[in-house]
């Protein structure tokens, strides 16, 4: 059995604090992953900054996740853990992208490209999108930029996508399991009994593998026993604990069928998601 581990950093906090502590965790169970940076300004300082005009929130202080935080994303890539993009400002693209248009969509993957080649010295060649929100001009600059695969949705197993008649040729891995965050919305369930549901929800046959999303915030911090809890389970389970590029390279040459990209939700999380849905 097999599971692959997706981790977004979209802020200072968690790219100061969530990814060394996760960086310590992987290299002890001897754990690869696949991590995706916002590297933009993170304005998660300010109380109810998404309801801060936008021309108003462009003229407050704040830090660029890439410049401020810059040795500990490196080390991500030091040792040897995948690393890919998940926006440019984390902010914008969680609240809204659903409604952006190609140009600021292109102004967005572009300055996100450019900034992550700065720092690592090399270009992107995996995107997941922020909190699974997107559009059809996404597709189109994934594509572009030649990228070997995306997570941008949830779903089942790995396909080609349609989004409102845009098509593309990069592959999406959806992410297949709930969060941590929407299993604690349950009554019945604790950060002490957490780990067990979550792995319940691991026993089935999944064609490709199962998905795990994280966060730097989440399971990098409150969350991070859980998560340790998990490790072990999985590892003692015998699962193949694997990064997104070690699952996509398990599927070799097979061919994948197309899927069109609808919009859902799921238990837990009020927004609207980014799914996989019928087949074309």
């Amino acid at each position: 059995m097999r599971l692959a581990l997706r981790i977004e950093v979209g802020s200072e906090k968690g790219a100061l604090e969530g990814v060394p502590v996760l960086l310590r965790l992987l290299d002890e169970h001897q754990v690869k992953a696949s991590f995706f940076f916002s590297l933009g300004p993170d304005y998660t300082r300010y109380p109810f900054a998404h309801l801060i005009p936008t021309l108003i929130r462009q003229r407050l202080p704040v830090s660029y996740i890439g410049r401020r935080c810059r040795d500990n994303l490196l080390a991500v890539a030091n040792a040897g853990h995948d690393i890919g993009l998940s926006s440019f400002t984390a902010l914008d693209w969680q609240r809204d992208v659903a409604f952006r248009t190609a140009a600021w969509t292109h102004n967005e993957m572009a300055r996100a490209v450019e900034n992550f080649t700065g720092l690592f010295g090399r270009e992107p060649r995996y995107y997941a999108a922020r909190g699974w929100q997107v559009n059809p001009h996404l597709l189109t600059e994934e594509e572009g930029y030649g990228f070997e695969f995306a997570s941008d949705v949830r779903g089942h197993h790995i396909f080609l996508p349609e989004l409102q008649g845009a098509l593309s040729r990069c592959p999406q891995i959806p992410t297949t399991l709930p969060t941590l965050d929407e299993l604690l919305s349950q009554e019945e369930i604790n950060q002490d009994n957490l780990h067990q549901y979550l792995y319940a929800a691991c026993q089935r046959i999944m064609p490709n593998g199962e998905v795990f999303s994280l966060s730097a915030e989440r399971e990098g911090g409150e969350l991070l026993k859980v998560f340790e809890r998990l490790l072990v389970m999985w590892k003692g389970g015998q699962w193949e604990i694997r990064s997104l590029s070690e699952l996509f390279g398990r599927i070799g040459q097979a061919p994948l069928k197309r899927h069109r990209i609808g919009w859902g939700t799921v238990a837990g999380e009020t927004r609207h998601l980014a799914m996989q849905s019928s087949a074309l």
